[in-house]
């Protein structure tokens, strides 16, 4: 199976652009690293790699501990604020409601293609283990819609401790259906930085520094974010 994925991702062509969807809430390096290590592995196999995107939910999302738009928006942007290569997109937030997946892929792609000047560019997904794996929870998602993901695009999944994402992807018939198209990636340095524990730091008058990038901890600071309100 790798034999013939190394194989195939060689022979591409097409610039890729790096996407990575989620709440950031609040954004933290384990995201930018995610992104990183994405980029370096593609450009290891010879693969163009023209930019990453960072794309905040849309509030119509509905998880109860997400925080308005603006303030997510806002993050993101202070977090790539220093890093040339990756941008925030605010489509996917300027919508009128919450947007599927693969609409928001869509959409990312052909801006940038427009951008670039790129017609063939393709944007993956990356992502963690986690989401991978949830494409097996009942109603989560539509099987017309991941085959689109899987087929159109493509997905590059960073393992992470605890998790089993190629025993995934054989056992998941659309997952193994399109394999040659999703690249798992070794992290080798433990990273449990999620955005769950600094919501909790926060929470608890503890600091965040240097589990997200200066400037979205300021911003934190500042705004008085995650800070439960007085009863």
């Amino acid at each position: 199976l790798y034999t013939i994925k190394f194989e195939l991702m060689a022979t591409r062509t097409s610039p890729i652009l790096l996407v990575l969807m989620g709440s950031f809430n609040p954004p933290t390096m384990a995201h930018l690293r995610t992104l990183e290590m994405a980029k370096s592995y593609l450009e290891q196999l010879s693969v163009r790699v023209i930019g990453g995107v960072m794309t905040p939910v849309h509030d119509a999302y509905g998880k109860k501990t997400l925080i308005p738009y603006h303030h997510r928006k806002e993050m993101v942007k202070l977090a790539v604020r220093d890093v040339e290569w990756i941008t925030c997109s605010e489509w996917e937030g300027s919508q009128p409601g919450w947007t599927p997946t693969v609409q928001v892929l869509e959409a990312i792609q052909e801006q940038a293609r427009e951008k670039y000047g790129e017609p063939d560019l393709v944007a993956r997904v990356t992502c963690g283990a986690d989401l991978l794996e949830s494409f097996s929870v009942p109603g989560l998602w539509q099987d017309a819609d991941l085959e689109k993901i899987l087929g159109n695009h493509g997905v590059i999944v960073a393992r992470r401790p605890g998790s089993d994402p190629d025993k995934f992807v054989y056992k998941h018939d659309l997952c193994y259906k399109h394999r040659t198209n999703i690249d798992i990636v070794y992290e080798p340095v433990t990273n449990d930085i999620s955005s769950t524990i600094l919501r909790r730091l926060a929470s608890r008058g503890c600091s965040i520094r240097f589990l997200t990038p200066d400037p979205v901890y300021e911003y934190v600071k500042e705004n008085k974010l995650y800070i439960p309100t007085k009863q």
